[in-house]
């Protein structure tokens, strides 16, 4: 029987401007993702401190004291449980009138073990966020993982990139939701990530708030492109999935990476190359 490599539980809930009542939420689906043998734990974009132009408007009232707190009472969860949080928040730009849009990781010891900010921010997150400028990469189980926030699944750079690192499972947080019905990215972004997934050779976690309406459940998406198993759309829960120790499977998707990665930047052709092109499209000999 193939054993898990990492077990990953894909959550959503509705998130709000209450950091406590958020908090809360994400610490009992942690006892929960614990109790069906997650490694991980992944939530939504924003899912304790709320995001900023949808729950709440700018930082002048904020209580980040408040959302310590709350960060430590799930760095507390993960310790108990022994499970690793990956969750969407905010974070403190000293001195700075914006601030971030991040992602936190905390470890199954309880310790912060990075944060990942936003890099693709929108026009109207500009208004009350600044964007950050560099990936996170960080390893569970001796499995590589990347993480990305919402719009970035319109960069395929941002993915590639991941794949080119050796990424094998990108954990995207997303706040899709809140509308009066189905949007475009209703039909439009399941299969945009099951591109990404395919054309990278990438698992693909995607967590996204269940907020009405929600513009389409969190789902776990295998490297082939398939999408393995969905969240209940519009209602809190989870999806428990596994990255599989399967050596053969393995190895043929890093040489397809590979050969994508070398056909990409033509370092694949150079040996079957009869020389540079002219302007013309002729030959030079």
């Amino acid at each position: 029987m193939t054993s898990p490599r990492i077990v990953v539980a894909t959550c959503q809930f509705a998130i709000s401007a209450d950091i406590q009542s958020n908090s809360a939420r994400i610490c009992s689906l942690i006892a929960r993702a614990a109790r069906e043998g997650a490694d991980i734990v992944h939530l939504p974009e924003a899912a304790l401190s709320g995001y900023s132009g949808a729950h709440f408007q700018g930082w002048e009232n904020f209580d980040w004291q408040l959302l310590q707190h709350a960060q430590d009472a799930i760095a507390s969860a993960c310790r108990r449980s022994r499970v690793w949080a990956v969750f969407g928040s905010s974070h403190r730009v000293a001195g700075a009138d914006h601030h971030r849009n991040a992602v936190t990781v905390i470890g199954a010891n309880g310790l912060v073990q990075g944060r990942y900010d936003k890099r693709r921010c929108s026009v109207r997150d500009l208004e009350s966020y600044q964007p950050g400028n560099r990936p996170l990469i960080f390893e569970v189980a001796g499995v590589r993982c990347g993480v990305l926030v919402c719009l970035e699944w319109s960069f395929p750079e941002l993915w590639s990139d991941y794949a080119a690192a050796g990424v094998e499972l990108v954990l995207l947080s997303a706040y899709g939701a809140g509308s009066e019905g189905d949007t475009l990215h209703t039909d439009v972004i399941p299969p945009t990530l099951q591109g990404h997934a395919f054309t990278n050779c990438l698992f693909v976690s995607a967590s996204n708030a269940s907020n009405r309406v929600q513009a389409f459940s969190s789902m776990w998406i295998r490297r082939s492109g398939r999408v393995g198993a969905r969240c209940r759309r519009n209602a809190a829960g989870m999806t428990v999935n596994a990255i599989l120790d399967e050596p053969v499977k393995d190895d043929l998707y890093r040489r397809i990476r590979r050969f994508r990665i070398e056909a990409s930047n033509g370092s694949l052709y150079d040996a079957h190359s009869a020389g540079p092109l002219q302007a013309t499209g002729r030959r030079i000999a």
